[in-house]
């Protein structure tokens, strides 16, 4: 379905910071190209020229177009050869036209940008994921949990500028965060004076909490070629003997990533003179366990994905950098604060007067001690509670005794852990009042069609938000999605004509302004008359498995003529094909074939409206998406901690079980969750023996599962490698 909107109608906030992002990251390839620049992305794509240079200019194609279209059927043809370029290079352009380009459809043609960021910019398939890991991996001291709230006081930015240019901003921590927007405009001023990076977005833009996280990934991910450079300088510093040109071809033979290893933990690799090019896939796996077990690495990439030609620079350089940071861990040299893992609510968030928590996983760190600090200004520190729970593992509770932020500084060893110091936020009571709505939502909607608010209870205490409307003659459903922290999305179809009242509530207290009185217009088109009279799609608890047809019956009869229209939205936003099958007396059989886990949304159109419900929501799981690595699913030596960890974001919908049976039958397993969807596990082997992992998703076995290893007792020489 094709929707022209007016972006001048359209455009907020939100969208006018996006725009002026993409825009000026455009301008900054064609200004390179020597081409003139976007006035205004919304009308200068029309004809297709630039849109076509851009192309050129990004993938260095040369492509055959009208370089100075006299009429709209040339402009629309430009357009079609670029849509057509852009998907052979394997861009999804689902529901993407050349009218709909023309006609300046605003989140189109954004969406269209930052398809071409991701694939050539940025250079990942999972833009958010693959920064976040990076850019973790490069200022892991800023500790980055997203590309909104983490950028606003300028610090994070002003260490990013730093790493590139040590010395530029040596006091980036001690930074005044209530001078937010002079603190970017300094790093923002010395990024563009130094590093010749252009600022892309105004710096009170990113001071905002609702700063748009496209345009602070673009403008981050401008930084990547300037960290890349440096850190293949640092390699080759130390490995001055081999010839290391880039971050991607010379390392897919595993050759350098040993000298790598040995160079930075002497006597680590027990038989570098075995290491050769023929030797590629021994070297990798070699060479990601010795990073873990003697420098703390992880291993972030799988092998096969280590020794793929096509492996990107930002995927190898995120695993690269950590060699950076790294220092050799117990049982070679030194103990390392590096390999302690601190994860908990408790680390972000308190509640005034309750116990909070968090965990500290130090299983790896080496001989040390913990120590934890909570202080806040102008008061007396919170002495925690500090359990060791054995392993390694320690949990931490205390109390907030003020309401008001507190610094969490974590150390082992007398080193701080990742992340620390940690800043929490106190929050007090239910206070519903400080709740804030916001969003066309609470004011009009349209029959049939998903209508949004926002509620930002950042500050309105720990709760739960609920709300609901209510028409004339029917009480449409209100869907809450947490979308960050504190923040919450909701979204509703009304299905009839007139005023709704519209109740938001904070534990079940009104926010400022409920009830909402929201217009709705329009009368009831014929979609609404559409019924929907069976099929599995409506089993909404029910998880399906990937790979089975899931049916919807449709009943058009009261609607009139009209057609019918379905197409599915997959868990990576691309389009899944919806078969319509007809049935009798104007009656409809619809089946969705799901090839991957996650939630999928179908959309059923008639006459190009939504139906009732929709678009309706359907749960699938996929075990063979899962996958595990880690050193504890390989050989190892009687004492050592059994890590590994189970990725399962593309699993969709399910419950994993972790069960290690060994020669005195089932072990303890520790599981903890991580970012993305993925959950660590750890297990300690006290005898020698054959182990055997099993990993079930939804009870089936996943990818590799059941593991066999072999533990066996240490050398008396005490080396820590297994030569094989």
């Amino acid at each position: 379905m094709s929707v022209l909107i007016d972006h001048k109608v359209e455009r907020g906030r939100f969208l006018e910071i996006q725009e002026m992002t993409f825009t000026r990251w455009c301008n900054s390839a064609l200004n390179r190209r020597g081409s003139p620049l976007i006035d205004d992305i919304f009308i200068d794509l029309e004809s297709g020229v630039t849109l076509l240079i851009l192309l050129e200019y990004l993938t260095g194609v040369q492509l055959k177009y009208h370089k100075s279209p006299k009429s709209n059927a040339q402009k629309l043809e430009n357009l079609s050869i670029a849509l057509e370029f852009m998907s052979a290079e394997g861009i999804n352009l689902t529901a993407m036209s050349n009218e709909e380009i023309m006609g300046g459809n605003v989140k189109l043609i954004l969406g269209l940008v930052w398809m071409l960021i991701q694939k050539y910019h940025i250079q990942a398939e999972d833009a958010k994921r693959a920064m976040l890991d990076w850019i973790q991996a490069v200022i892991p001291e800023s500790n980055i949990k997203n590309f909104t709230t983490d950028w606003n006081n300028g610090r994070a930015l002003s260490a990013l500028v730093e790493t590139c240019l040590p010395g530029s901003i040596p006091d980036w921590n001690l930074l005044d965060e209530n001078n937010a927007v002079e603190n970017i405009t300094s790093a923002m001023q010395t990024a563009e004076e130094e590093l010749s990076i252009p600022a892309l977005l105004a710096p009170d833009d990113m001071a905002n909490p609702e700063v748009d996280e496209l345009s602070i990934m673009t403008y981050v991910s401008c930084f990547n070629t300037q960290l890349f450079n440096n850190l293949l300088f640092w390699l080759r510093a130390k490995v001055p003997h081999r010839s290391i040109e880039n971050l991607t071809l010379d390392w897919n033979n595993g050759v350098n990533l040993a000298y790598l290893v040995e160079a930075l933990a002497p006597g680590s690799w027990e038989n570098m003179d075995d290491v050769s090019p023929d030797t590629a896939e021994e070297n990798v796996k070699t060479g990601l366990k010795i990073a873990y077990d003697a420098l703390g690495v992880f291993p972030r990439i799988k092998v096969e994905e280590f020794m793929n030609h096509e492996i990107t620079e930002l995927n190898m350089a995120t695993y690269m950098w950590q060699f950076r940071n790294s220092k050799i861990t117990s049982g070679y040299a030194e103990n390392t604060a590096q390999r302690c893992i601190a994860s908990g609510l408790g680390l972000t968030r308190g509640t005034l007067g309750e116990p909070s928590k968090f965990t500290v996983h130090a299983g790896n760190a080496g001989v040390g001690e913990l120590h934890v600090k909570i202080s806040n200004p102008g008061s007396e520190p919170i002495v925690p509670l500090i359990e060791d729970l054995g392993l390694g593992e320690y949990s931490v509770t205390y109390v907030p005794n003020q309401f008001i932020d507190l610094i969490i500084s974590v150390t082992w060893a007398e080193q701080h852990v990742p992340g620390s110091p940690f800043k929490a936020v106190v929050l007090g009571p239910p206070d519903a009042t400080r709740c804030v709505v916001s969003g066309e939502g609470i004011h009009i909607a349209r029959p049939g069609w998903p209508a949004e608010f926002l509620v930002n209870a950042q500050t309105a205490g720990v709760g739960h938000l609920t709300a609901n409307i209510q028409g004339a003659n029917s009480n449409p459903n209100v869907e809450i999605e947490e979308y960050a922290e504190g923040k919450f999305r909701g979204t509703y179809i009304a299905k009839e004509s007139g005023d709704h009242d519209l109740f938001v509530y904070w534990c079940n207290e009104p926010v400022p302004g409920s009830p909402f009185l929201v217009h709705v217009e329009e009368s009831l088109p014929p979609s609404a008359m559409i019924k929907t009279t069976g099929g599995r799609m409506l089993q909404i608890d029910t998880v399906h498995r990937a790979g089975e047809s899931i049916e919807l019956d449709v009943d058009t009869q009261e609607a009139g003529d009209g057609q019918l229209a379905a197409v599915a939205i997959g868990p990576k936003g691309d389009a899944v094909p919806v078969e319509i099958i007809a049935n009798r007396n104007r009656t409809f059989t619809l089946k969705l074939l799901t090839s991957r886990g996650g939630r999928y949304l179908v959309n059923v159109y008639f006459n190009g409206s939504h139906i009732p419900n929709s678009p309706f929501k359907v749960r699938v799981c996929n075990p063979e998406a899962i996958w595990a690595e880690g050193p504890g699913l390989m050989d190892s030596f009687v004492g050592d901690q059994g890590d590994f960890q189970v990725f399962t974001r593309d699993a969709g919908h399910g419950t994993l079980s972790v069960r290690v049976n060994g020669p005195k039958d089932k072990f303890r397993v520790d599981m903890w969750k991580g970012a993305e969807r993925t959950v660590n596990c750890r297990y300690n082997p006290e005898v020698a023996g054959k182990y055997t992992i099993n990993i079930k998703w939804e009870d089936e076995h996943i990818k590799g599962s059941p593991f066999t290893i072999q533990v066996r007792k240490r050398p008396d020489n005490g080396s820590d490698i297994v030569a094989r």
